[in-house]
């Protein structure tokens, strides 16, 4: 089997020492690894068998021959490769409108869903995750997360996609001490559900071609309450809780939004259940909103009227808006200023 040379563990022993030992011997798997003085009661074991656990166990040598494990100082300890390039791991956002089942369609829910996938790899298998994996040692940050979305999800680049930020700190992965950088992408829900007549149904075919050489069993969508309640490989718990709140700051600054509204148009209405259903602390009542919106000079040039209007709910006909796709200079926080 292949050796990893490059991780060597300490092993020690020193708070289950036995006062009566003359000398310690530690095996490695079995075989004799080495032999050491009663004041040496620690060692670095460097011949680990990569991909296994490895059994490595202290015994005291005594007086009359007698040789006897200590109590309490045998371990398995996995061992990895060092890899060749920085880990990412992927938030896959989407927010899908639900719709009651009412005769005439009634404004829907807007519901945050979050993408994961099952782990097929030793650690921590068939745990639910982030999609993501190590970067290679050709290719970029950027390009390793959007490979991986594709590989483990199916996904191709057709979304927003940002760096998020560095998770480092010991422990969080099994591993060794390996950062990860972490992505945030939002992506239509039209890659997700058909939208038909007030009904939304949920497409499969996106998980179907997920590659072979892949980390991932399966991928689904969860929203993002479920997601939270689950026990998630790695950190990615908190990955996703800084991806939600990078999430809602964004819906509140700038024009994302857009990313999950109807491209042919919506409504300002829409727009406003939109942000109250995913920004808990949005509290703007909608006709406040909507005027605002509108007439407050700072945001002027931010939507775009369109020559249409439409009866999507209950009620009369609505005016239908687009954000404009050139850049605007907003000089108020476009909904936060109210």
């Amino acid at each position: 089997m292949e050796r990893l040379l490059t991780k060597p563990v300490r092993v020690n022993w020193t708070e289950l020492a036995d006062s009566q030992a003359l000398s310690y011997e530690v095996y490695l798997n079995g075989q004799f690894y080495k032999r050491l003085s009663s004041e040496q009661t620690s060692c670095v074991i460097g011949d680990l068998v990569v991909g296994a656990q490895n059994n490595i166990a202290v015994y005291g040598q005594y007086s009359e021959g007698e040789k006897r494990l200590l109590p309490g100082a045998e371990d398995f300890i996995w061992a990895f490769h060092t890899p060749d390039g920085l880990p990412v791991d992927i938030c896959v956002f989407t927010v899908i409108p639900e719709f009651e089942r009412k005769k005439r369609p009634h404004m829907p829910t807007f519901k945050p869903y979050i993408l994961l996938i099952r782990r097929k790899d030793e650690i921590y298998e068939g745990a639910w995750a982030l999609p993501g994996g190590f970067s290679k040692v050709d290719e970029t940050l950027d390009t390793a997360a959007e490979r991986e979305l594709k590989e483990e999800t199916g996904i191709d680049k057709d979304f927003k996609l940002e760096q998020l930020k560095t998770f480092y700190y010991k422990d969080r992965d099994p591993r060794g001490w390996i950062p990860s950088v972490a992505y945030y992408a939002l992506v239509r829900p039209e890659i997700f559900v058909t939208i038909q007549d007030g009904t939304d149904v949920f497409k499969e075919v996106v998980f179907k071609d997920i590659e072979a050489n892949s980390d991932a069993l399966e991928a689904k969508l969860f929203t993002v309450d479920e997601a939270l309640k689950m026990r998630l490989a790695f950190d990615h718990e908190e990955i996703i809780h800084c991806a939600i709140k990078r999430m809602r700051t964004e819906l509140l600054t700038t024009t994302i939004a857009r990313q999950f509204l109807n491209e042919e148009g919506f409504t300002l209405r829409e727009l406003h259940r939109l942000l109250k259903d995913i920004v808990p602390d949005f509290q703007v009542d909608e006709t406040n909103f909507s005027k605002k919106l509108l007439t407050t000079k700072g945001r002027e040039g931010l939507l775009k009227v369109l020559n249409k209007k439409e009866q999507r709910y209950a009620g009369p006909k609505a005016q239908l808006y687009q954000f404009r796709q050139e850049e605007v200079e907003v000089i108020l926080s476009i909904y936060k200023s109210f």
